[in-house]
Parts: structure tokens; C-alpha cells; sequence
């Protein structure tokens, strides 16, 4: 696929008409083929049962865009018509197969999140792995790429930068929700034609290219909001750019972090989906606090932990294609007890910039199965109002509520013949999957939580009946409750935690 095919727009738009005509939609193909979201799409025909027989222009591009099967060139010309046919292979979107009367797709080409997306292929026309390329294209459909956007903020912006851009999809998706002008940036050149292809078939006209590595070309802009899904996976030796994140897996992203203080302006947030260690004696999200050097003052951090392995597992397991002798094992043994690795943690990392704030938080927080945009963004509204000086106003003024499915578990210890509680524990899976130790005052005031009384008169309560001593801190009283907030285990109103799922 060359991007001067396509003249001066007329051929790209009659493509992006015949896609629409045939109604190649994410809904639509997800009946098509009977599938939850297009992210449920098996990639190898081996796994995955054997498509139906075309019938409509729709079945003809699943075969060739998607499932990236041979195709008659007498049935393409059928269904999509010949000037479809004739359109598709001035536009170098379909070569001669074998037998020469059929054809095939050398890209993948697929709707995802309202956007028609090309990228390159995962397997040839007969089935067989594709020779990957070190600069391929990573597809935008698939699960850990849905994850990616599905977890991004969507709030209006002036200028968005979208870095490790791949296809470009998330400047474009930004780009479609509101921001200004956004900037799709990847190192490699054949990432920077996929995104432009991308960008002009779906008429997005404020984004902007750009081939740098990270920051590099990109001078000293400054963005409202970056944005990334980097390279993170540790490697023994170079592999694809898009899959080798450096010994630790961490390269790229300490590279983007530590470009956060030159580029993020006051008020940004930063998003990254990606997989850091937790090391001997610091743990990744305040390792994050160390990558922005001395700026770090200025900044919020949130980590939300998906997944977790432990180094022998990742060893052993987690990377079947760099393992492939008890030699690669030691190996993998020998780098990761060097840099004191102790797990490796995948997830959401949110930074926010407050220059004026004059306390920040650092916090990590295990995203559970219902975990989303919306619960991140409560929890950091939250902090970020709790680290502020209206927190104990919020705490103590305003009406308390119960966490929703919140448990206490309690422990008892056998003391002669009468059973003593000796450890109370507190969990919930909502909004986020949170377990601490607790004391017996918290199952207390969490039982005073409804909706009425404010947290002054629970502490009032509280010290009435001994749950608490006569002479508590008022102040500390509210900052024990705050940090009940934030895990979910007490609401406070005008903050209380989303219902829905992410």
C-alpha cells in the first residue's frame, strides 16, 4: 500500500463510500460472524471455525480485510461490483493470489471504534505465520488495544499527543471526541503511513503525523493530554519495535515519563497501558515518582494493577517465544535477580500535573474485573480533592454512604472456652478490588454510613460509645475516613463512586 496511490483525496473518499455502502460497521460484522466485540475475533484460521460463504459485500470484505482469506476475483467483482473490484486494486488493497483468478489483501483493514483502521496482517492467505517485519504495524482490534482505548479519558482537549501511535487510532479517536488538534507520533516510518492512511480514509482532518522517536521531534510542544500504549514486553535481545520494551520492559515508558515535565502542561493528564517491575524496595509507581526527576513535587500518580507475574513465572511461561531452552531460562533468572526484580505488574498508569498543588499522591490500587475509565477517574477526583485543603470539610460536613458490596471478615482466636475477636478485615470488589487490615471503629462508622449523618456527628457517635477515645483528632479522625473513601469501603456525597462498569 503506497499513500500516493490516492491522489488528491478522490480515491480514498470512494473507498470510505464502498466501506459504507457495504456496511462494514463493528456492529455489523460483529453479527456477521456472532461475536460479542470485534476484539473477540480469533486472528489464526487454524483456531477459529471456517467462515460462511459470502452472500453480501459485507462477507466479502471480512474475508479479505479481516479474516485476510483468498478470495475469487469473480466474486469480489459480484458482490462489491467491478469498479469495487477495480477501486480496491488501483488502491494496492488487493495483489493476484493462487490460483490467479483469486486474490487477497497484503494489509488488514477493520472497523473499530467508529473508525475504518488499517494495520498490517498477522497471517498470509493460506494460513501460514506471517514473516513480521521489525517495524510491523500492530492491529487496533485487539483485546489488548480495546483495553488501551476503552480506558482513555474522553474529555475535550486543545492539543492531544499520542505517542507509540502504531495506526494512529487513539489521535483519531481523540481527535473525533472533541480534542482541538491531536498528534499520532511512532518512530517508525511505516507506522507514520498507516496513521496518515488512516487519518485521511476516516477525513479527520486535525491530526497530525509525526515519525520521532518519543519526543525527539516534536521540539518543546506541550501537550493538555499524552497518551500511550508503549512497547513492554522484557527482552533478552531486540525483537519488533513494537513488542521490545528493553531488558526490564521499561525503557520506552521511563523514556516517555521522564518527558512529562517538559511536555505536559499544568492541569494534563497522562494515560499508559503498559507492564513495569516492582523491585527491592520500591515498588513501580513510585519508581514513576522517580522518573520525573526533580519535577516530581508536581505531580499525581495512580497505578491500577490488571495482572501481576512473578519473575520465575515470566521466566518460565510468560514469553513462550524468547524461551526456548533451560539456557534462556537461567538466562531470564540471571537479568531479573541483577535488577532486583521482584513481580511484574500490568496496567493503567495515570500522572497528573499540578504545579500549585501543595501535597500530591502516589497511589497503587488493584483494577478488579469491573475496573474502567470511570473508576479511575473517580478515584483520582477523589485524591485530588482529599489532598486538598477542602478535605476535611468534604469528610466531616457532608452526608456518608455505605461502599456497595463492601464484607468484613473478622478472626477469632479460642481464649478458654469462649471465642475472642483478635483481626478484622475489610474488602470490597467496587469500585475497585480493595482488601486491608481494619479496626473495629471503621465496621462501626460504616454501619452509621446512611446517606443522613454527616462524618462529624459519626465521630461524635463514635467517641459516645467508645469506639473510638474521647480525646480523638478531629483532623485525623477525617483523614482516616478519607482514605476509607478512596478504597471504597465509605461514600461521600457529591463523590460517590460509579455503578456502571468501565
Amino acid at each position: 500500500m503506497r499513500l500516493e496511490k490516492f491522489g488528491p483525496g478522490e480515491q480514498i473518499d470512494k473507498l470510505k463510500q464502498l466501506l459504507d455502502t457495504a456496511n462494514y460497521n463493528e456492529s455489523a460484522v460483529c453479527q456477521r460472524l456472532s461475536l460479542q466485540r470485534l476484539s473477540d475475533f480469533e486472528l489464526f484460521a487454524e483456531r477459529r471455525e471456517p467462515l460462511a460463504d459470502p452472500t453480501e459485500p459485507i462477507d466479502v470484505l471480512i474475508r479479505l480485510f479481516l479474516a485476510g482469506e483468498y478470495v475469487s476475483r469473480a466474486l469480489v467483482s459480484h458482490l462489491l461490483r467491478p469498479e469495487g473490484l477495480a477501486l480496491l486494486e488501483a488502491n494496492e488493497l488487493l495483489h493476484a493470489g493462487v490460483p490467479d483468478d483469486h486474490c487477497y489483501s497484503p494489509v488488514a483493514l477493520y472497523p473499530v471504534a467508529g473508525l475504518y483502521i488499517a494495520s498490517d496482517r498477522w497471517s498470509n492467505p493460506d494460513g501460514t505465520p506471517v514473516n513480521t517485519p521489525n517495524d510491523a504495524v500492530y492491529p487496533a482490534f485487539i483485546p489488548t488495544t480495546r483495553l488501551f482505548l476503552d480506558l482513555l479519558p474522553k474529555d475535550t482537549c486543545d492539543n492531544f499527543l499520542d505517542l507509540c501511535a502504531g495506526t494512529g487510532i487513539a489521535a483519531l479517536v481523540a481527535a473525533k471526541n472533541g480534542a482541538r488538534q491531536a498528534c499520532a507520533s511512532d518512530i517508525t516510518e511505516r507506522c507514520s503511513m498507516f496513521a496518515e492512511f488512516n487519518r485521511r480514509l476516516n477525513a479527520i482532518p486535525n491530526v497530525s503525523i509525526a515519525t520521532s522517536d518519543l519526543y525527539r521531534n516534536l521540539d518543546r510542544q506541550t501537550f493538555d493530554c499524552i497518551v500511550a500504549h508503549p512497547p513492554y514486553v522484557p527482552t533478552l535481545s531486540p525483537k519488533w519495535i513494537f513488542y521490545s520494551g528493553g531488558e526490564d520492559g521499561e525503557q520506552v515508558t521511563r523514556g516517555i515519563v521522564e518527558g512529562l515535565p517538559l511536555h505536559l502542561r499544568d492541569g494534563g493528564t497522562f494515560c499508559c497501558v503498559t507492564m513495569g517491575t516492582d523491585r527491592t524496595g520500591r515498588t513501580l509507581e513510585w519508581r514513576l515518582r522517580d522518573w520525573l526527576g526533580e519535577a516530581e513535587s508536581q505531580f499525581d500518580i495512580a497505578f491500577f494493577v490488571k495482572s501481576s507475574l512473578e519473575p520465575e513465572s515470566f521466566c518460565v511461561r510468560a514469553n513462550p517465544v524468547e524461551v526456548r531452552g533451560q539456557m534462556e531460562v537461567q538466562a531470564w533468572r540471571e537479568q531479573f535477580q541483577r535488577l532486583g526484580v521482584e513481580s511484574l505488574a500490568h496496567g493503567l498508569v495515570v500522572i497528573r500535573r499540578r504545579n500549585d498543588a501543595q501535597r500530591t499522591f502516589t497511589i497503587r490500587r488493584e483494577a478488579g474485573k469491573n475496573f474502567g475509565r470511570v473508576q479511575w477517574e473517580w478515584l483520582t477526583a477523589w485524591q485530588t480533592a482529599a489532598m486538598g485543603g477542602q478535605m476535611p470539610g468534604l469528610v466531616l460536613d457532608s452526608p456518608l454512604h455505605k461502599g456497595s458490596g463492601a464484607e468484613l471478615k473478622v478472626t477469632h482466636r479460642l481464649v478458654g472456652d469462649l471465642w475472642e475477636p483478635e483481626g478484622f478485615s475489610l474488602r470490597t470488589e467496587k469500585p475497585l478490588d480493595f482488601e486491608c487490615q481494619a479496626q473495629p471503629w471503621m465496621a462501626h462508622l460504616i454501619s452509621l454510613c446512611n446517606g443522613v449523618s454527616t462524618g462529624r456527628q459519626s465521630y461524635e457517635i463514635l467517641k459516645a460509645n467508645g469506639s473510638i477515645p474521647a480525646d480523638a483528632p478531629l483532623e485525623e479522625f477525617a483523614e482516616a475516613v478519607a482514605s476509607l473513601v478512596s478504597a471504597g469501603f465509605v461514600e461521600v456525597e457529591g463523590f460517590r463512586p460509579p455503578r456502571e462498569a468501565g
